[in-house]
């Protein structure tokens, strides 16, 4: 750390620049460091780039090298899926959080931390310095509070009383070693500068007007995002304001897209595959057949009873749903480009302990963040076969059975080769419990197809959706469920949460209630938003159910936290299991790892980084820590 900040304090006295020592004031990247002449003297085109700039660090945040921390610590933290690896030592960020003996070292909470306020000091000096000549360049500097917003928010939502630092070296209010600001503080800030950005910036022409946007923030975008901030604050009546005019506008819709995993849904990436395996297996049939007899080998096609949501597909890239979305665009050819590409590998199913189907691109995979089976049999009681519930969830039964594969030699566990002189071990896949992750899925049609006919299986070109009208929809519910159903919505906060259940599949709930587990908006948000932003976690720390949640064996499970779960495959091939719920035919098994800690008042805030304690004598540390 003191090496980085001489080096980069070097660079800038060579420039003729003045720095802070302060993290909060440090961005490594190029291009963050031009002189304010530059902003001052700014065109269109140059402030575009300081806007692009910003979004390569939301990109970083959220899909980067350790983008996966912004999703991993959410759902470790409130028990839905599985934290990483096979040891304490794989991926031992979430293995100590699933444990809670996690602390302030825990690299995972700094690199968030930091890359939040790399986000605000880039809008800082947008905001501070580049001149408004134009209508471009006063939406840019429009864009730039929403995002400094956006990130203070995640700011305070996770670390309480995070300093609100809205100023750039040299600013007259400047302060090297800002101490802390209180929530309520900060949320008057965050909430100030929503209304600024939606007062400059555009609204979206209609339903399908998001492509001619890009990923750039609108006014309902801000209305959005100040809805949800207002639900953070338990003031429900100004939600219901501000969530109505997402409503009202009539230009956002739930996505109705479905795929199945059958033929008829087959891309051109897909097609190309299938043909080619197919000669591939028939030249070797033919050539072998007789000499070695080896059993004839084909191409497997998927089922088309596997009727899936395609909400998280390329499809529905810029579709009515999407408020708020990262424009990804195919970029991530190279392991040197890191912004989705890392973020595929510790997603995707693990490489070398199960073959993945033939409709998956990326040929690397460390399988992070697996679902736990308390979570995925709540997911199933809940939605049953539901297009949602396949979207997110598949049990091992569906992906043997119901998924395309090139043959029948590279379907299930795979093996690794003993070495000389010992037997083989059984095949097995680590933190599964016979249900796999499909949320994130890197479905092979959404690739490049110009890399694929080429001979790659990396570019998955799906934007990233960081908020969805869903998401609007049930929180528009939520607060009328707990402020009354008076709103200035054209709907009724019923009607809003039966859209997303009708959308998922399900019957329509008979009325408003939190807690019900049927039809209650509780239930509803931890599965339709499952794995998006940290809303599981923020959703529990502001009902008040956190600690009780985690601490119930029946919701988390008996073995989270303590053991890592090895699943070994069926127990006999020949039985089908169609009953989703039903494992009786899967061989699990659990290693003991460590003892896990009871959470603590502490928990219901990250802690700050020691690195920033350690440098920042004005920081306080949250409680606990």
């Amino acid at each position: 750390m003191k090496n980085k900040i001489l080096i980069l304090f070097s660079v800038l006295v060579a420039a003729g620049l003045s720095v802070s020592c302060s993290k909060y004031f440090d961005v490594p990247y190029p291009g963050a460091l031009e002189d304010p002449g530059t902003y001052e003297n700014a065109d269109d085109a140059t402030a575009l780039s300081f806007l692009a700039g910003v979004n390569i660090d939301v990109r970083y945040l959220m899909m980067g090298d350790w983008g996966i921390h912004f999703l991993a610590t959410s759902t470790v933290k409130s028990a839905d899926s599985w934290p990483a690896g096979e040891t304490p030592a794989d991926g031992p960020d979430y293995q100590a959080m699933s444990r809670f003996t996690d602390n302030a070292d825990t690299d995972a909470y700094r690199d968030m931390f930091q890359r939040l306020y790399r986000i605000m000091y880039r809008c800082n000096k947008i905001v501070s310095n580049l001149n408004d000549e134009s209508p471009a360049r006063q939406r840019v500097i429009a864009e730039a509070k929403a995002w400094r917003a956006w990130a203070m928010m995640h700011l305070t939502q996770l670390w309480g009383s995070a300093p609100l630092v809205d100023y750039v070296v040299g600013d007259d209010n400047y302060v090297e070693y800002p101490g802390n600001t209180p929530a309520e503080e900060s949320w008057k800030w965050i909430m100030q500068q929503f209304d600024e950005a939606a007062e400059v910036l555009p609204s979206k022409t209609d339903l399908n007007g998001q492509a001619a946007i890009g990923g750039r923030w609108s006014k309902e975008a801000c209305y959005a995002y100040k809805g949800k901030g207002y639900m953070w604050q338990n003031d429900y009546k100004n939600a219901k304001i501000e969530l109505a005019k997402v409503i009202n506008s009539g230009k956002y819709e739930l996505w109705q897209g479905t795929s199945t995993m059958g033929p008829s849904s087959y891309g051109t990436n897909l097609k190309l595959y299938k043909e080619n395996m197919t000669a591939e297996n028939d030249a070797y049939n033919t050539e072998n057949a007789d000499e070695k007899g080896f059993v004839p080998r084909e191409f497997i096609d998927g089922s088309e009873d596997y009727v899936y949501s395609t909400v998280f597909r390329k499809v529905a890239d810029f579709c009515p749903e999407f408020i708020l979305e990262l424009d990804i665009d195919g970029n991530s050819s190279t392991i040197a480009n890191t912004e989705p590409y890392w973020f595929r590998a510790y997603m995707d199913w693990r490489y070398d302990q199960i073959n993945r189907p033939g409709n998956a691109a990326v040929s690397d995979g460390w399988g992070f963040i697996m679902p736990t089976k308390s979570f995925s049999q709540a997911f199933i009681r809940h939605d049953g076969n539901s297009p949602r519930r396949r979207a997110n969830i598949a049990t091992y039964d569906e992906v043997y059975r119901m998924f395309p594969y090139g043959n029948d030699d590279i379907r299930g566990l795979l093996g690794k080769e003993p070495a000389e002189g010992e037997e083989a071990a059984p095949a097995s896949l680590f933190s599964c419990e016979g249900y796999l992750r499909m949320t994130y899925y890197d479905f092979l049609d959404d690739m490049e197809e110009s890399r694929f006919a080429t001979g790659g299986r990396q570019g998955n070109m799906t934007n990233y959706p960081l908020m969805r009208y869903s998401n609007v929809l049930l929180l528009y519910a939520e607060a009328c469920c707990m402020d009354g159903e008076t709103g200035e919505a054209n709907i009724t906060g019923l009607e809003a949460l039966n859209l997303v259940r009708r959308r998922a599949g399900l019957d329509d709930a008979p009325a408003l209630d939190m807690d019900n587990e049927e039809y209650g908006i509780k239930a509803e948000r931890r599965f339709e938003l499952y794995l998006e932003d940290c809303d599981r976690y923020v959703d529990l720390v502001r009902w008040g159910d956190y600690t009780t949640f985690i601490m119930d064996p029946e919701k988390v499970g008996e073995y989270w936290g303590t053991h890592v779960p090895y699943f070994y495959g069926f127990k006999d091939p020949d039985v089908v299991t169609e009953d989703p719920l039903n494992t009786d035919n899967y061989d699990i098994r659990y290693v003991e790892q460590a003892r896990r800690n009871n959470p603590e008042e502490k928990n219901l805030l990250y802690p700050f980084p020691y690195e920033e304690m350690n440098q920042n004598p004005n920081l306080t540390q949250n409680p606990g820590w």
